[in-house]
C-alpha cells in the first residue's frame, strides 16, 4: 500500500512538473515575454493569422503580456505602447480567474486586435443588435455575440476588417 502511494505521489509530481514545462517553453516559443498562461491563446492568434495570410512574430513586435489585477471596474484587458515601439498587454486577473475558454479567447482576440494588428474600437451593429466587431469597446449599445457559432465571422472579421 504504501509503495502504491508512493509511486502515485511520484507520477503525480512527475505529470505536474511536466505540464509547467511544456507551459514554459510553449511561452518561450512565442517570442516576446508572455505569461504562460495566456500563451495558448497567443498561440491561437498566430495561427488564425497565418490562415489570414499574416505572420505574427511577438519578439519582432516588442510584445509582453501579463496577468495582473486591474483596478479600472470592468476592464478585461489593456494593450499599451510607448514612444520605443513597445507594446504590452495586461489582462486582469480576476476575469482571467472566472472566464470560459471562449470569453478569455476573445478578450486576448481583442487586445491583440490593437496591438498587433493596430485596429481601433468599432461600435458597429448587425441587424439582430449584436457588435458587428470583437474590436467593440464595450461603451456602445451592441450585444456581444461572441461565442462557438458565431467564432469564425469574428475572426474573420479581426483579420479582414469589413468596416
Amino acid at each position: 500500500m504504501y509503495r502504491s502511494m508512493q509511486f502515485l505521489l511520484l507520477v503525480f509530481l512527475f505529470t505536474s512538473c511536466q505540464q509547467d514545462v511544456f507551459e514554459q517553453e510553449d511561452s518561450q516559443m512565442l517570442g516576446g515575454d508572455i505569461t504562460s498562461e495566456l500563451a495558448p491563446y497567443f498561440r491561437t492568434f498566430q495561427e488564425e493569422a497565418r490562415q489570414h495570410g499574416l505572420i505574427v512574430d511577438y519578439e519582432s513586435a516588442n510584445l509582453t503580456a501579463e496577468l495582473i489585477q486591474i483596478d479600472e471596474g470592468s476592464v478585461a484587458g489593456t494593450c499599451s505602447t510607448n514612444g520605443l515601439n513597445l507594446r504590452h498587454i495586461t489582462i486582469d486577473q480576476s476575469f482571467w480567474n472566472k472566464a470560459s475558454p471562449l470569453l478569455k479567447e476573445m478578450v486576448i482576440f481583442h487586445e491583440l486586435g490593437h496591438c498587433i494588428l493596430g485596429r481601433g474600437h468599432s461600435e458597429g451593429r448587425l441587424e439582430n443588435g449584436a457588435c458587428r466587431s470583437i474590436m467593440r469597446s464595450g461603451l456602445g449599445s451592441c450585444i456581444d455575440a461572441y461565442n462557438g457559432s458565431s467564432r469564425d465571422y469574428y475572426v474573420e472579421e479581426l483579420f479582414v476588417e469589413t468596416e
